[in-house]
């Protein structure tokens, strides 16, 4: 069943259920009310009978003296004290053979006379003190059922109006909350059969949980969007870095088989080009893994480090490798910091790699203390990166020059791993950037100062 059709069914249903419910609580609530006027009105009439009518005259039965008391279509009967009918005051042929019962009590009694439903209240007659017997006046109800069935025909009809209009409202209703879950079923359908991603159209002026949901999807079709357009780049550029290094590879092996094995030069040119395409397919594949295992919990442990020092060795290993001006600048001499060592150094020597690969002048490490804090800086002198790049520029995959990046064998990886790297161990990482005026990059250490 369409949940448009349980919700127009199960509305109707309940609604229905509680009209009826109110109608018998209705006509129960008409009926108790009628019935005590009917019975207080009874009950003035016996008074009023025993009050002006002397106790002999009720016992001859003097029918000039009962006229003004018998109710219209209606009976008073006189009983003795042993409960035998002495007199009987009706010009209704029906109520003359209401069966007389032998009541000796006070009280209320609706029967059934002829067909015709009565009420009848007895009410004892004394004479000063001493009972003497019962009057009973008694009353026809056709009036009041003829108002019940009126007002039952009236609760009816206004009911079944009422559940017209909740059928009809229950109709429009489904309609109105189903519409948004009707266009997202409708876009999911077409995302399935059209592989796009595409958005909700939705209303400014709705704020319901509809609404919510709807701005949800968008914002999940949006990331699923933006990672799969992510994944798309890296996966052209990875192709386009990897075929170049197996192409050089493939080429170098066949000629070393052909004629390398023979001149010694071939063979130290093929040997020196196949290690280093080997080397930057190693780098993208660490690159790739490393990216891959951040999500995962971290067992390191901190530890004790002299942090001036520990720039200094990693910032000799670049001296040497990338033939370049590494300075370590600080007002101290030594910094102690509780931290994790090789987080620490993978998060400096992916700073370091951009920095040469971004510049060609010297490179400044820049380590101060502040307060509760530490700051790291590794400051180069390259082209800079525009205003509108840097929002992005710890985003997986994100290149901010692809045809560069390819050249300097940059993957789009290094700055999103070192950012998750620094979180791990509660840092922060920073980039301040100027076109043609170079990058800083800062990394700070909350609460690890050792004295």
């Amino acid at each position: 069943m369409k949940i448009r059709t349980k919700i127009q069914s199960y509305s109707s249903l309940f609604l229905s259920v509680m009209l009826i419910l109110l109608s018998i609580i209705v006509l129960i609530a008409f009926l108790w009310i009628s019935l005590e006027r009917e019975r207080d009105l009874l009950e003035d009439q016996a008074s009023l009978i025993e009050e002006n009518i002397l106790t002999k005259d009720l016992i001859s039965g003097d029918s000039d003296l009962m006229e003004p008391y018998i109710p219209d279509d209606g009976m008073v009967r006189i009983f003795d004290m042993d409960g035998r009918l002495v007199k009987s005051f009706t010009d209704e042929e029906d109520l003359k053979g209401l069966a007389v019962k032998s009541i000796n009590e006070k009280g209320y009694d609706f029967a059934k006379a002829d067909g015709e439903y009565v009420l009848t209240y007895r009410y004892p007659y004394p004479d000063e003190g001493k009972k003497l017997g019962m009057i009973e006046v008694t009353q026809p109800q056709d009036t009041l059922l003829d108002n019940l069935s009126t007002l039952a025909l009236v609760l009816g009809g206004a009911s079944l109006f009422v559940i017209l209009l909740s059928i009809l409202a229950g109709k429009w209703l489904a309609n109105l909350i189903l519409k948004p879950i009707s266009v997202m079923s409708g876009t999911m359908k077409d995302i399935e059969k059209s592989g796009e991603f595409k958005r909700i159209p939705l209303s400014d002026q709705s704020k319901d949980e509809l609404q919510v949901m709807g701005a949800a999807f968008n914002r999940m079709m949006e990331r699923l969007e933006r990672n799969y357009n992510q994944q798309q780049q890296f996966l052209s550029d990875a192709s386009h870095e990897l075929k170049t290094p197996i192409t050089v590879i493939e080429s170098y092996s066949s000629l070393l088989k052909r004629w390398g094995m023979k001149d010694q030069a071939i063979q130290e040119e093929a040997v020196e080009a196949i290690h280093h395409e080997a080397v930057r397919m190693k780098k993208l594949t660490e690159h790739l893994l490393q990216s891959a295992s951040q999500t995962e919990p971290s067992e390191d442990v901190e530890g004790k480090i002299e942090l001036i020092s520990f720039c200094e060795g990693i910032a000799q290993t670049f001296r040497r490798t990338g033939n370049r001006e590494i300075t370590i600048e600080s007002e101290f001499k030594e910094i102690y910091a509780m931290t994790i060592s090789s987080k620490l150094e993978q998060v400096i020597v992916i700073l370091l790699d951009n920095a040469m690969k971004y510049s060609e002048s010297s490179i400044q490490i820049m380590i101060k203390r502040q307060d509760n804090e530490i700051v790291i800086g590794v400051k180069d002198h390259g082209g800079g990166i525009s205003p509108e790049h840097l929002p992005h520029v710890f985003d997986r995959f994100y290149r901010v020059d692809s045809s560069r990046a390819r050249k300097t064998g940059g993957n789009g990886l290094g700055l999103s791993i070192a950012r998750t790297l620094v979180e791990s161990f509660d840092g922060k990482l920073e980039i301040q950037s100027e076109v043609g005026e170079g990058t800083l990059v800062t990394l700070t250490l909350s609460h690890q100062i050792l004295i």
